[in-house]
């Protein structure tokens, strides 16, 4: 028998003696290995590399309709015997009826044996750090090699995440995935003041895959470009004020659309369960068919089964089987992102999983890939249609209000555009506006030569706190009504 059979046993058996239907049990191991070359480092020097590794178990109980979940480090047999026996008594204290606990819990999955892990080409956990900072060193000497740049920073990030489910009832899955990104920023301390760019963005590109995806990133390549846009961005005049017409890039699309599509679309949030950190949302269940949230240009799918993006699964941490899920269909709101307890709780039909957790613990409703299909064209056909106005690059910061309404982006990069060509860069840009407003204005996005998978790897929820690691795929869009000015 496995350390890990052996210990669901153990909760199996401590739950049943308690009273319980059914129990799960999730264990988890999470290694993230994160190498830095920065001005710390030369070229005889070891790079900085960071290792984590946690090993965690969540014991999820049934009892009379009601579910209690209890989960942390382990800890040994006696770990998982008091994990169960929390569970046991949070299910207990869960059950339909009592006030502020729904009547309709998820029926059990169906059990099944199953196991994936994906694709790797180059393990980038077998790789040494010297062997990993080889790319990075070329990035930042390349960026460092253009004149008027001052510093630059290389990174990569590998994770790798082992999930197993174990059912009393004989479901045994197992999932094995890996992802790894990279990125460069370049900086410059010119008339104007100091400025960064970032390539290929500031959330790395993380994507399904090993250090093959690293090096297709060509960070060195993309290090001399961001170098040479920090160097205009420090001599470049700041984003005017004003309201019109923009062409937004694909990696400031993925936070628009992570705030103002994803996060409203999570049913958890609709059904209030989050308001004590993570807010609410503007969008009611009635909404669902009949909310024009866009466009008829806007086309927005969660995708976690095409295999790219960080949020590819076939399965969610509650065992749910996942599918493609139309969200946005030609600008009209058509579904939701949910998991098996919160529609059970909100009295709708299942749906595919998406439901997730960090490590091992109580899962919640999460984005998975959240993608703006593409349209037609390409980046130069949206800026002949723009005409004059801006175009916008590379996200800075951003922030939205709880219910996810009103939001204020701030981005690294602006171009004025003058007759479909881009004229003069301009530093710190920022737009703001309302979600249905901003969405509604979308008068084209790119095709699909255009589109690309980015990543949010720091998305945060619950209480206590959890991270997921999400995807959004895009193409620049253009927009005709935006309020725009200047960060500084």
């Amino acid at each position: 028998m496995s350390e890990a059979e052996s210990l669901a046993g153990t909760a199996f058996s401590t739950a049943a003696r308690l009273g319980a239907d059914r129990t799960v049990v999730q264990l988890v191991r999470t290694t993230v290995e994160d190498t830095v070359v920065d001005a710390a480092v030369d070229a005889d020097s070891a790079p900085g590399h960071e290792r984590s590794d946690r090993f965690e178990i969540a014991v999820r109980v049934h009892r009379d309709g009601a579910v209690g979940v209890a989960g942390g480090p382990l800890l040994g047999r006696s770990g998982v015997v008091d994990l169960a026996e929390r569970a046991v008594e949070l299910a207990r204290a869960s059950a339909p009826g009592r006030p502020g606990i729904p009547a309709r819990h998820p029926a059990p999955a169906e059990p099944e044996e199953r196991s994936y892990r994906g694709p790797v080409a180059v393990d980038p956990f077998a790789l040494s750090p010297g062997e990993r900072a080889e790319p990075l060193r070329e990035a930042r000497a390349r960026a460092l090699a253009v004149p008027g740049c001052t510093h630059a920073v290389a990174r990569a990030s590998a994770y790798r995440r082992d999930s197993r489910l174990l059912s009393s009832d004989g479901g045994r899955l197992r999932l094995e995935l890996t992802q790894a990104g990279g990125w460069v920023s370049a900086g410059a301390d010119g008339p104007s003041g100091p400025a960064t760019r970032s390539y290929p963005e500031r959330t790395g590109r993380h994507d399904q895959g090993g250090w093959e995806h690293v090096l297709a990133l060509d960070l060195p390549g993309g290090a001399e470009r961001a170098a040479r846009e920090a160097v205009l961005l420090s001599r470049a005049k700041p984003c005017p004020s004003g309201t019109g017409p923009v062409v937004i890039d694909s990696s400031q699309l993925t936070l628009q659309i992570h705030e103002s599509i994803g996060h409203p679309l999570e049913l958890d949030r609709i059904l209030g369960w989050e308001l004590d950190y993570a807010g609410g949302s503007f969008v009611g269940l009635p909404d669902v068919g009949h909310l024009a949230y866009a466009s008829d240009q806007v086309t927005v799918v969660a995708d976690p089964v095409s295999g790219r993006g960080v949020g590819s699964m076939p399965w969610d941490d509650e065992g749910t089987p996942t599918a493609v899920t139309p969200l946005i269909d030609r600008g009209r709101l058509v579904g939701l992102l949910s998991s098996a307890t919160s529609t059970a709780a909100a009295g709708l039909p299942p749906a595919p999983g998406s439901a997730r957790t960090e490590g091992a613990g109580l899962s919640l409703v999460r984005m998975t890939n959240i993608n703006l299909q593409p349209g037609s064209g390409s980046l130069e056909d949206l800026l002949s249609d723009l005409g004059d106005g801006l175009f916008l690059r590379g996200n800075q910061s951003f922030s939205i209000d709880d219910d996810r309404d009103r939001f204020h982006f701030s981005c690294e990069l602006a171009w004025r555009v003058r007759g479909g060509r881009l004229v003069e860069p301009l530093r710190a840009p920022r737009y703001h506006g309302r979600t249905l407003d901003f969405w509604r204005s979308c008068r084209r996005v790119a095709g699909p030569e255009e589109w690309a998978m980015h990543s949010v790897t720091f998305c945060m929820k619950g209480n206590p706190i959890q991270t997921a690691r999400v995807g959004h795929g895009a193409a620049p869009a253009l927009f005709s009504e935006v309020s725009y000015g200047s960060w500084e």
